[in-house]
């Protein structure tokens, strides 16, 4: 379920698998709790108390075993063994590790049975599985989507952890866009700060659109501050806001010569809407030369490349832009498309 769009997001996440598996105290003090102990600190130790237990049926006590292996680099087929033995013998462990392994690995055939055994774990264990869980219903991957039940699980995942930035950018937005909860501004700002101020660049963008929406003249220049944070990380739909910024002078002073030169940012990273806008700026000469050719060549590529309104201007301009010579309005967008690719 968690793939590739989602990989790079489990790098701010929450839990460590494969080589850090989860685990959870025995709920009792007992010969099991001493060698969870040791773990932390003497592996080798820990997997030397762990075999008796192991051998006298433990099912914790596999899961643990199979983790220290893990974790010392022992013998990974032994390991595998005992986590489907653990399973088999009822572990919350092994239950845990295997349905957070399945779910966030490559293969979407996993989703629905790792759902159904995390869903299954008991109130203790479940904060441990809520963040990918939460994503699972949110995104409706895997499993029905579940707007409420998701924000929900992240509700949960970011008490478990308020370092996750992707569970906080989420749950920021869930707040925004009423995801299954009443849409409440603050606690939409409350949780899309704490992930911007960690330099996730969607969440800064979205919380300078937020204060930017407010209207607040005390925040635009927050708005500005946020949303050419999410622009220097390369965030494509920070570069565009900060170019419209920078040139009606919004939370800073106007600078179309900055606004034109963040355009083509965007536009060299693909935007249609964004070489529009660039080409735009070249044709009435906003922020540098004029250029009718070049500006010309920009708007077509966008229209071709999806952009609605790149249409409606060609044909608003069809008569100027029919004087230009054609062979040079060709050329100009070839050499876009050689150097930059087509627009999307």
């Amino acid at each position: 379920m968690l793939k590739t769009g989602y990989v790079a997001l489990l790098a701010v996440g929450t839990i460590g698998l494969a080589s850090s598996p989860v685990q959870a105290v025995s709920p009792a003090a007992d010969p099991l709790d001493d060698a969870l102990a040791l773990l932390r600190t003497d592996p080798t130790a820990a997997i030397a108390a762990l075999e008796p237990l192991v051998a006298a049926g433990d099912a914790e006590a596999a899961a643990s075993l199979a983790s220290a292996l893990e974790i010392t680099g022992g013998d990974p087929e032994r390991s595998e063994r005992l986590w489907a033995q653990a399973l088999r013998d009822g572990s919350e462990n092994a239950r845990l590790n295997i349905g957070l392994r399945r779910l966030m690995n490559n293969d979407p055939a996993d989703d629905a049975e790792a759902i159904t055994w995390l869903n299954g774990l008991n109130a203790k264990y479940l904060p441990a599985a809520a963040y990918p869980l939460g994503r699972a219903y949110l995104f409706g991957a895997g499993v029905q989507q579940d707007l409420k039940k998701g924000t929900r699980l992240m509700q949960t995942a970011v008490e478990a952890d308020p370092g996750n930035v992707d569970a906080q950018f989420l749950l920021g937005r869930a707040y925004q866009n009423g995801w299954g909860v009443p849409v409440d501004v603050d606690a939409a700002r409350t949780h899309l700060a704490l992930a911007a101020d960690s330099g996730d660049p969607r969440a800064q963008w979205n919380l300078g659109m937020l204060l930017l929406d407010g209207g607040e003249p005390s925040e635009l220049a927050s708005a500005y501050r946020y949303v050419r944070q999410a622009a220097e990380q390369n965030f494509e739909s920070g570069m565009i806001s900060l170019a419209v910024m920078l040139a009606v002078g919004q939370g800073v002073s106007p600078d179309p010569a900055e606004a034109r030169l963040w355009y083509a940012r965007a536009a060299q990273n693909g935007s249609a809407h964004a070489l529009r806008a660039l080409g735009m700026m070249i044709l009435v000469g906003q922020g540098g030369a004029s250029d009718l050719v070049k500006g010309a060549a920009y708007v077509e590529l966008a229209a071709e490349g999806g952009d609605a309104n790149a249409a409606i201007l060609l044909r608003q301009f069809a008569e100027p832009l029919a004087q230009l010579p054609r062979i040079d309005i060709d050329a100009a967008k070839a050499r876009w498309v050689k150097d930059h690719g087509a627009p999307r």
